[in-house]
């Protein structure tokens, strides 16, 4: 099924060749954390759903169209960190990758619009296996923005990869969206240079199983990060989340911001990390986790990490849970709310600072859409 076949003829053989031999060594995990037990990979098929838009001012290809090895990228895709959800996942889309996208601003371009990559999963493209590749040269600032749906039982597992160099900006939007039954496993890694940020946002609202990993390693002095996420969970979905801040420069600075709602019998795993190298004086990081918990039957796991291998820095992290607020529910419901409609009112107000982070309207109203009809019906 998975085997050197797909490679043959393929984009970055030789690269995918030696991901090959990594990948048969391993084997699929199993965490009982999130009920990932007895997983099989679905059998592999093409997708061909994506749309590359055209923007002057970036260097867009289509990872599938290169049809040979090009030293110019191939260093960036070879990541000698272990990262991602799991390391079978990761070499899975390395290897075999179905989509994705390599996506160059050069120095000094400042590209001011989002580019938008729409990851539709239907019959005929059931299967998400993108690898994409963000280099963002000196000086020069972007926005991408994927989202990834599906409209019947699908499967993503995906692999990013950003390079921020120096005194560059970018920001990477990522919404999940898919259909109820599905599962998705996403890794992303960024490597930031001097004076450089990357942004993320993160919204996870769909799939019965959904991990995502974020890993950022602030290279070089005065590099910034910044994470914010939203996710919600209900029925039986298990949501992981890892979100990891390594500081090597010195007077690095990064922040984590996550919000979260549960309800029925799902489970969640939090597990932020703020990272302080040897050598990152005078560094700071902030973590945050906040989730709303809507039923008794919902389980919330938060492990907040601070490891500290420099004496000058300052951390902070924090982690909480609880119901909604009785007070601010008795005083919604006094005003004419059903219970339903007051708890609605409550997450919406917790999400809508990072919603609001979003860069089309379309996309916000559609979140919104989604979390209302499960607050209020029961369904997306």
């Amino acid at each position: 099924m998975y085997n050197e076949n797909l490679i043959n003829n393929s984009s970055f053989k030789n690269y995918r060749l030696d991901r090959l031999k990594e990948y048969n060594k391993l084997q699929l995990p199993e965490w009982k954390r999130i009920r990932l037990k007895d997983f099989q990979i679905p059998e592999y098929k093409e997708y061909n759903n994506l749309q590359i838009p055209i923007e002057e001012k970036l260097d867009i290809r289509d990872i599938k169209e290169i049809r040979e090895d090009i030293n110019e990228f191939t260093k960036y895709l070879r990541v000698d960190e272990e990262f991602g959800v799991d390391k079978k996942f990761v070499t899975l889309t390395e290897t075999f990758y179905n989509t994705g996208v390599i996506v160059k601003a050069d120095r000094n371009k400042i590209v001011k619009d989002p580019i938008r990559l729409d990851f539709h999963m239907d019959e005929k493209n059931p299967i998400v296996l993108d690898h994409n590749l963000i280099i963002a040269e000196e000086n020069s600032e972007l926005t991408i923005v994927m989202d990834y749906t599906s409209d019947i039982k699908a499967f993503h597992s995906g692999v990013t990869k950003v390079y921020a160099k120096d005194n560059s900006n970018v920001t990477i939007v990522k919404l999940q969206r898919m259909e109820s039954e599905s599962n998705d496993f996403d890794s992303n890694i960024a490597f930031v240079g001097r004076d450089a940020k990357v942004n993320w946002i993160s919204i996870e609202l769909g799939s019965k199983i959904t991990s995502s990993s974020f890993i950022t390693n602030l290279k070089e002095d005065n590099s910034e990060a910044d994470l914010k996420s939203i996710y919600f969970g209900d029925k039986e979905m298990g949501i992981d989340l890892q979100y990891t801040m390594n500081h090597y420069g010195r007077r690095s600075l990064s922040n984590i911001e996550t919000k979260g709602a549960l309800k029925d019998k799902s489970k969640k795993v939090f597990r932020g990390n703020l990272d302080f190298k040897k050598g990152s004086t005078r560094s700071k990081g902030e973590e945050e986790e906040y989730v709303l918990l809507l039923d008794k039957t919902v389980k919330s796991d938060a492990i907040p990490a601070l490891i500290c291998g420099e004496d000058d820095v300052e951390g902070e992290h924090a982690a909480s849970a609880g119901q909604i607020n009785s007070l601010k529910l008795f005083y919604l419901m006094s005003r004419g709310m059903s219970e339903k409609e007051a708890k609605k009112m409550i997450v919406e107000a917790s999400f809508r600072p990072i919603i609001d982070e979003i860069p089309y309207e379309d996309l916000r109203e559609k979140v919104q859409e989604n979390i209302h009809g499960r607050l209020i019906d029961g369904e997306a």
